[in-house]
């Protein structure tokens, strides 16, 4: 598996390790708000234990990039490209702390996960599933240019987590909301410098 980093503003995107245990338990499970727990339907508690065979198993899947989203010594949260087959894979993100939510986190850390999934993955869409009650999580998804596939029902889930949007990017449409953000940017780049 190759070892991808990113740094946007003062945020840094790393491939989970091993090392990353104590501070990935800690604010992912210990620390995470009751928000985040909530919107991405985390309804038991996991043992240190639990979290540390869980990135064991992952580092070594090939189908599978883990990413942390830190500053500093804070992590941010986590994204995941999974499933990754030939054409395809599923993704989630989570922001562990509410402070953190709305600050353009997971809107940065998504463009940059697209551009691996679409560019060096060479991926054809991305799949991931959403609670129709996170209004937020649809509407950034929505802006990045996710559409809705399916709707399904889980049996045995719980309400309010029973039913699941499915969401999909397709590499045509993702370059098309590309080319959409570069022109808005270049226009009001021209307008913002003319006087």
């Amino acid at each position: 598996m190759l070892n991808y980093n990113f740094a946007f503003k003062d945020y840094q995107i790393k491939i989970i390790q091993p090392m990353d245990i104590d501070s990935y338990y800690k604010f992912g499970f210990v620390e995470v708000s009751e928000e985040t727990r909530y919107f991405t339907g985390t309804t038991e508690q996991f043992t240190k234990g639990q979290a540390e065979s869980y990135i064991l198993k992952i580092t070594e899947d090939s189908t599978q990039y883990d990413f942390l989203i830190s500053k500093i010594d804070e992590i941010i949260g986590e994204a995941v490209l999974s499933d990754i087959d030939d054409k395809n894979c599923h993704f989630r993100i989570g922001i562990f702390n509410k402070k953190n939510f709305s600050n353009g986190i997971g809107f940065s850390t998504i463009k940059i996960l697209l551009d691996l999934a679409f560019g060096d993955l060479g991926l054809e869409s991305v799949e991931l599933e959403v609670f129709p009650f996170n209004e937020r999580g649809i509407a950034l998804y929505s802006k990045l240019g996710f559409k809705l596939a399916d709707n399904i029902i889980d049996d045995e889930a719980k309400d309010p987590y029973r039913a699941i949007n499915i969401m999909r990017l397709n590499k045509k449409i993702m370059l098309a909301v590309k080319l959409g953000m570069l022109t808005i940017h270049c226009n009001w780049t021209r307008k913002k410098t003319r006087h």
